[in-house]
């Protein structure tokens, strides 16, 4: 059967690639076919973005940064001369052409996927990776969002597995069931490595099921944004897994330094890719069921029957997935950095609520009982003489006069 094309969620092509810190940012329009390379990002963002603001991935590198984990990209190759991936991109295998390998990457899409899974730290950046001691093997089955088939994400995947990698991110996917694909997949699960796949875009398009995603041995990652709700492009289904932040989210260019911003769950998908590296170095005697497992029962739940159409078992937790303990575990590890991330979003327990609640009722009947006792008695009260009790008043000598207002110190703004 001749392989159908896929809807890969590209970079510069899909969705919207911006450059930082414009704000508003104007999206890069796509590059046509035979148009140079996507150039490196223009500038760096200091600050530290959004997306490690909240899964706060450096509370887990105490423990493990992924080191000895090797993390497969499948997608339109890695660029190994990117400063925050330097030393750590294998040369990896271009699935496209016999003996070619896939690390370089003209069009940009791969590069990005693989920043968020593992750029390491760097001067005059707040970015970085989610597991920065990984190992990247790049895996080209694209040279854009053109050429992607069922059939070359099927060979990357099997390449993927034969060169030793642990965890497989697919920021791709199908509409269409595909022999080949699913036999890709289950060939990586019998050796041992997780797949992890984007859920893909077309919310807004009727949100068809998409393969590799809703097989039901790889983890479905959709997108949510920084307040937490579920991106309107991110599809849905019961085969979703995972969701993680994939709006307005940066990573690294080809040729680098610096940063580009997107959208998309391409995007969402190298963030739980990143923290599998993570327990897999961790936690190196977890089986690959065992590890999608693990991410499931640590996730921040939503508040709802899981897995939830929109938000799977929900946003995944860096910290609690390394660090938990599990009961249905053999072994255990210890929690480190204080409690488990929370959802970002999610409020504290009142629990002030019930005390308030029986106090409320008490001063309600006492104000009853009060009344009641007044209408019976208060007429006999009077012909009795019963006189209202004294006011105790206590009272005090003024305040001193308060000091003199200090002048405020000037503040300088770090740059």
């Amino acid at each position: 059967m001749k392989a159908r094309r896929i809807a890969a969620a590209v970079a510069c092509a899909v969705l919207a690639v911006f450059v930082l810190p414009a704000a508003p940012a104007t999206a890069a329009t796509p590059l046509p076919s035979g148009q140079q390379c996507l150039p490196p990002p223009p500038t760096s963002d200091k600050a530290l973005p959004w997306a490690q603001q909240q899964l706060a991935p450096q509370r887990v590198w105490p423990l493990t940064t992924g080191a000895t984990v090797v993390v497969a990209v499948v997608d339109t190759g890695v660029d190994a001369r990117t400063p925050q991936l330097a030393g750590r991109v294998l040369a990896g295998t271009d699935v496209l052409k016999a003996g070619g390998a896939g690390n370089t990457d003209c069009y940009g899409h791969g590069t990005f996927v693989a920043g968020i899974i593992a750029a390491a730290p760097a001067n005059g950046t707040g970015f970085t990776g989610i597991a920065p001691g990984a190992t990247i093997l790049p895996i080209r089955a694209a040279t854009s969002s053109e050429d992607v088939t069922a059939a070359s994400i099927a060979s990357g995947i099997q390449a993927a597995v034969d060169a030793g990698a642990r965890v497989i991110n697919v920021s791709a996917s199908t509409t269409s069931p595909n022999a080949a694909l699913a036999a890709a997949v289950n060939y990586a699960e019998s050796r041992d490595a997780v797949v992890v796949a984007s859920a893909a875009n077309s919310a807004k398009n009727g949100d068809p099921v998409t393969y590799p995603a809703s097989y039901p041995n790889v983890i479905a990652v959709g997108a949510v944004d920084s307040a937490g709700q579920r991106a309107d492009f991110s599809q849905t289904g019961p085969y979703l897994k995972l969701v993680a932040p994939g709006v307005n989210v940066e990573s690294i260019g080809p040729g680098g330094p610096g940063q580009w911003q997107g959208s998309g769950t391409s995007y969402a998908a190298p963030f739980v890719s990143g923290v599998v590296a993570l327990v897999r170095a961790y936690r190196p005697e977890l089986s690959a069921a065992q590890v999608r497992h693990r991410l499931e029962a640590t996730a921040d739940h939503p508040a709802a029957k899981m897995p939830d159409l929109e938000f799977g078992f929900g946003t995944v937790n860096p910290l609690a997935a390394v660090s938990a303990v599990l009961p249905e575990e053999a072994g255990g590890g210890t929690v480190v950095g204080g409690a488990p991330a929370s959802s970002p979003d999610a409020e504290a327990l009142d629990q002030f609520g019930p005390l308030a609640v029986v106090l409320g009722v008490f001063v309600a009947v006492s104000l009853v009982f009060a009344l009641f006792t007044w209408r019976r008695v208060g007429p006999e009260g009077h012909r009795r003489h019963w006189h209202r009790g004294r006011v105790i008043r206590f009272t005090r000598p003024p305040d001193p006069a308060p000091a003199p207002a200090e002048k405020a110190a000037s503040g300088v703004r770090t740059p």
